[in-house]
């Protein structure tokens, strides 16, 4: 039996805002080992806003030089490390769609630490390894405002709350799970930090890798 090799990959996928002339985020995947988790953004926020400043000056920068009809670039020698994590392979692609107007994704082939971290909405809150008194306190906060929520949806399913009458209390549970959302993964996160280890790697400012070769084209839309 030939063994599965683990992907560890981050994409993301944009919307060119004609009219505000600024790139807008419209989801992130990140798969981890054999795990998707993927986080949507249905305000389309601009890309900037959500990405921590190193990586979205490094894609934005590559998205000004490149066709907007469609395009495709990659540097598999880029390197973008961060506090907490580093970010290989760096590839981006542009594409036009009648109905869509101008999109594009980046992607980076490959990373280590936690993925999370080029978030900013986590980035603060993740870079500094949680203490072991902060655990109880974590875990407390994950229970009443996750599990707990998640639990009474499956007790509802089970006892048929999806019924007309009762439909509007399922729906209840369901939209604080979605309102919650984000606290979870932070939560969950932090708590894995004290699991594993107590101890992090001390990790320096960000720094670029790119005494490698400038991104290269690997085809362009006629």
């Amino acid at each position: 039996m030939t063994a599965q090799t683990e992907t560890f990959k981050f994409t993301a996928y944009l919307g060119y805002d004609e009219e505000a002339e600024i790139w807008r985020l419209r989801s992130v995947d990140i798969t981890q080992g054999g795990i998707l988790h993927k986080l949507s953004y249905p305000e389309l926020p601009p890309l900037q806003a959500v990405l921590v400043e190193s990586i979205s000056e490094d894609v934005l920068a590559q998205l000004a030089q490149m066709n907007r009809s469609g395009e495709m670039m990659s540097n598999s020698d880029y390197v973008l490390a961060l506090p907490g994590v580093k970010f290989q392979k760096l590839r981006v692609h542009t594409n036009f769609s009648i109905a869509r107007g101008v999109e594009a994704s980046f992607w980076f082939g490959s990373f280590s630490g936690q993925p999370l971290l080029a978030l900013r909405q986590y980035a603060e809150s993740l870079v500094e390894p949680a203490v072991p008194s902060q655990v109880g306190n974590l875990a407390v906060q994950a229970l009443d405002r996750v599990v707990l929520p998640a639990l009474n949806v499956v007790a509802g399913v089970r006892s048929g709350l999806r019924r007309p009458q009762t439909v509007g209390a399922f729906e209840d549970h369901t939209g604080r799970l979605m309102q919650e959302a984000d606290s979870l993964i932070m939560y969950a996160e932090l708590v894995k930090q004290l699991i594993v280890s107590t101890e992090t790697a001390e990790a320096g400012p960000a720094t670029r890798c790119f005494d490698a070769p400038p991104l290269k084209r690997v085809g362009t839309a006629v």
